[in-house]
């Protein structure tokens, strides 16, 4: 194994919270976009408190299309993918990081609420 090896792997579950699209073309590629939302109860003192985190999620549009997926806003998505770090350079000369999850597997799962 290489020393200089690693990991790139990012799982997550969570809620499109936007209705997708073409947003990019890398490689002569085009990707859909969706913002990704997770959420988690944190234990603060006594307290517990809700956490969302929003992810930016880049998926291959042929894999859309090929999957005949119907992704919308308020599904709840499985993801495997890895992280893409990309640098821009702002209207004040500053270099900004996007930090966003190119996806290579997605299953849109139907979960039911139960209520007790």
């Amino acid at each position: 194994m290489l020393s200089n090896s690693g990991i790139n792997k990012v799982l997550l579950l969570g809620q499109i919270t936007n209705d997708p699209f073409i947003d990019s073309y890398v490689n002569d590629q085009r990707y859909v976009s969706v913002t990704l939302v997770t959420n988690e109860q944190i234990k603060r003192g006594d307290d517990t408190v809700e956490h969302n985190e929003y992810h930016k999620i880049k998926i291959p549009e042929k894999m859309v299309s090929q999957d005949r997926l119907q992704l919308q806003a308020g599904q709840v998505v499985f993801i495997e993918g890895k992280i893409h770090t990309s640098a821009v350079i702002d209207n004040d000369n500053i270099k900004r990081y996007n930090l966003e999850v190119i996806v290579n597997k997605l299953e849109v799962l139907n979960l039911v609420s139960v209520t007790a």
